[in-house]
């Protein structure tokens, strides 16, 4: 029986039980993909020229692009042995049915993406700064192409937590990190010049 209903283009749950049981598989997917980034923040070298609150606007980041991928993931089926014992033994836990999926993700992303509109502004705002200018958008999106860099290399490493520090990789990481965080600090400095009040 289908978990949802849909109703232009959202899906709704059937019942307060229903309703439940997303929302924990939400909670635990939007705790699983912030962990996840978190540990990749963690292994970034030492002495970037990033300040702390662009480094949590890059964690956001990693977060939603680990959740984009997870959802790609979901939408092809299980074939491994575990895939196969959960649908065979109801106390295995298996992958999330279809009907899950296209029920969490849009609530963990609305999540991250309004997580991520608000410490932009919150940057912006702290310093003078138009949240929508050009020069702000190009600093974040300097931010967001340092994830997405990031993200290439730490999906490859498996367990970031456990693997990373014997993976030939963290010296690649090392050096894309420290690039682009220069990129970004030049972004923002761009940013900073632009709204600085011009002396009289």
């Amino acid at each position: 029986m289908a978990l949802r209903q849909e109703l232009d283009g959202l899906y709704i749950p059937n019942d307060e039980r229903d309703l439940a049981l997303i929302q924990r598989r939400a909670d635990r997917l939007e705790k699983k993909v912030r962990t996840w980034a978190r540990s990749v923040v963690r292994v970034l070298p030492r002495g970037l020229s990033m300040l702390e609150d662009e480094t949590q606007i890059l964690t956001l980041f990693l977060a939603q692009q680990h959740r984009v991928n997870l959802e790609l993931d979901a939408q092809y089926p299980n074939t491994s042995i575990a895939g196969t014992l959960a649908r065979i033994l109801p106390f295995v836990e298996g992958p999330d049915d279809p009907d899950t999926v296209l029920a969490i993700h849009p609530i963990v992303t609305t999540q991250l993406d309004s997580d991520l509109e608000r410490a932009c502004a919150h940057f912006c705002n702290d310093r003078g700064v138009e949240p929508m200018s050009d020069a702000a958008i190009e600093w974040r999106a300097a931010i967001r192409y340092l994830g997405q860099s990031i993200y290439h290399i730490a999906s490859e490493v498996g367990d970031v937590k456990r693997q990373f520090a014997d993976s030939p990789r963290r010296f690649e990481l090392a050096l894309i990190s420290r690039d682009l965080a220069s990129e970004i600090v030049d972004r923002r400095s761009t940013m900073l010049a632009a709204f600085r009040p011009s002396a009289v």
